[in-house]
């Protein structure tokens, strides 16, 4: 006979080794799906890549206030790149 185990609380747990009883969530009239159905499907994933570059104007002033009264600022053209994925997938019909 097997012994009633005691949790931290001091309540019995019950019988070790016994199974729970678990209620399923599906209905009972649902039928078992029957695999040899089912077909493989293939679905068509595309995926187009933009890329485009655009000058961006950067402006650089002095660090330091003697660099600041002898220097001026200076505009600078930076290439900045953009990069866009699209993917496309096809609609399935059921």
């Amino acid at each position: 006979m097997m012994a009633k185990k005691r949790n931290q609380r001091g309540k019995v747990r019950g019988q070790l080794g016994q199974p729970r009883l678990v209620r399923s969530a599906a209905p009972r009239s649902v039928k078992p799906i029957d695999v040899r159905e089912l077909e493989p499907a293939t679905e068509v994933v595309t995926e187009r890549t933009y890329i485009t570059t655009e000058p961006e104007v950067e402006i650089r002033k002095p660090a330091t206030l003697a660099q600041a009264l002898t220097e001026p600022a200076v505009a600078v053209l930076k290439p900045k790149t953009k990069v866009e994925r699209i993917r496309s997938k096809p609609r399935r019909v059921a």
